[in-house]
């Protein structure tokens, strides 16, 4: 009998999972055990509203729950504590400072880490965001910066380049492949956010590398491309993408991606190949699937196939991989998955309802895969239900406006 769970991460998929196992009765006991000290917080928040207030105390409302939350559910939070081994024969875990925890069910909720850009790792003013303690850094430094380089142009690079010039600062950012979001979303999204950050200012350089990394006895002070351009600032973010955290599972043989750092290996239920260990989250990949999707929606999801898994429920009705982003005044929704370097895709763009709204549609032939709304909730809800219901309109009546969507999916 499963009387005694622990799980290891307490970001968005452990707290979801602890929170689901409560509100569907389970009445064991439930440790979530975290490498950042204090209460767990909301990750978006961290590159986008966290860094533009000037208070060095955390805001609740920055919480994923409320400090006492935990108390009042029975689980027990340890926080600052990091998992260095795991033995599957005995079910123990052994903390860095000696600590060891038995477990009758482990959850792996370990996450990603960032990428390192290694010549500028050991400088002072460089940072990566990731975690609490990595964006409280950063709000700091700002407080005092007066410019910033920020290497990669995917969503948190833009929405931390967004949040800096909100306050005041001098932005440039640096992305090698030949377009923001490369890997994440459609040609016409990445132009409109593109547009939208040369408007307030920011200077992109996409299609180039670094070539070289500048300091003064240790702390940065710019780059040089390698088109030649050279570029000087007061600090230096790195958003260059992440690699699951799968180090545990590797060392307790528990099945991951042939690749360097893969994730950790699931069924549809979450289990790994050790049945009494499950993973959960941003490490997490279910067999079958090409993507692996660092989302909240992810955490979320995978978090309740768990739990379902655990305790003989059916699993959540599937739903279409969700996203959001909020870069100064456009909020942008996404439904889908916009397939990475492929050549075969059409994008449909569709305006919304809202000035200044708009949806782009990605279709592959006939079949749509993925719905991005800038300004226009309205068409992130019908994309979403389109694809939830597997119904493609054709790319013709996306691009006509008079299209009556809702009159579709009503049939």
């Amino acid at each position: 009998m499963t009387s005694n769970i622990v799980i290891i991460g307490a970001s968005h998929a452990g707290v979801s999972f602890v929170d689901a196992m409560r509100t569907n009765g389970f009445d064991g006991a439930l440790t979530l055990i975290d490498r950042q000290a204090g209460t767990p917080m909301e990750r978006p928040p961290l590159s986008k509203a966290f860094l533009l207030e000037d208070s060095d105390s955390v805001n609740p409302a920055f919480m994923i729950r409320n400090a006492d939350w935990y108390a009042t559910n029975k689980i027990t939070l340890t926080s600052g504590a990091d998992v260095i081994a795991i033995d599957p024969v005995t079910k123990l875990l052994t903390l860095a400072d000696g600590m060891t925890i038995t477990f009758d069910k482990l959850v792996l909720a370990t996450g990603a880490v960032p990428r390192v850009l290694p010549p500028a790792s050991e400088l002072a003013n460089v940072f990566m965001l990731r975690q609490p303690d990595d964006a409280t850094a950063l709000r700091k430094a700002a407080q005092s910066a007066t410019s910033a380089i920020i290497v990669g142009g995917g969503y948190i690079g833009l929405e931390v380049a967004a949040s800096l010039r909100k306050r005041g600062l001098d932005v440039s950012v640096v992305e090698a492949a030949d377009r923001l979001l490369a890997r994440v979303a459609s040609p016409p999204v990445a132009t409109f956010l593109g547009d939208l950050h040369h408007a307030h200012g920011v200077s992109i350089h996409t299609g180039v590398a670094i070539a070289s990394i500048t300091d003064n006895k240790g702390v940065f002070t710019g780059v040089t491309l390698i088109d030649g351009h050279a570029l000087s600032a007061d600090m230096l973010v790195v958003g260059i993408g992440v690699t699951p955290d799968s180090q545990l599972a590797r060392m307790a043989d528990i099945e991951t991606e042939a690749t360097d750092n893969g994730a950790i290996l699931v069924d549809a239920m979450m289990r790994t190949s050790n049945p009494d260990i499950l993973a959960i989250g941003d490490v997490a990949l279910q067999h079958g699937h090409a993507v692996r999707i660092e989302s909240v929606h992810n955490a979320q999801d995978s978090a309740a196939r768990a739990v379902a898994g655990l305790l003989d429920m059916p699993p959540p009705a599937d739903q279409a991989p969700w996203f959001w982003s909020d870069q100064y005044d456009a909020k942008l929704q996404s439904a889908g998955i916009v397939p990475v370097g492929a050549d075969d895709l059409l994008h449909v763009t569709r305006p919304g309802k809202r000035e200044g709204g708009k949806s782009v549609w990605t279709y592959r032939g006939s079949q749509l895969l993925a719905v991005e709304a800038v300004r226009d909730p309205a068409g992130y809800m019908l994309g979403k239900k389109c694809l939830e219901a597997n119904i493609s309109p054709s790319p013709n009546q996306i691009g006509d406006p008079a299209f009556d969507l809702k009159a579709l999916l009503a049939h």
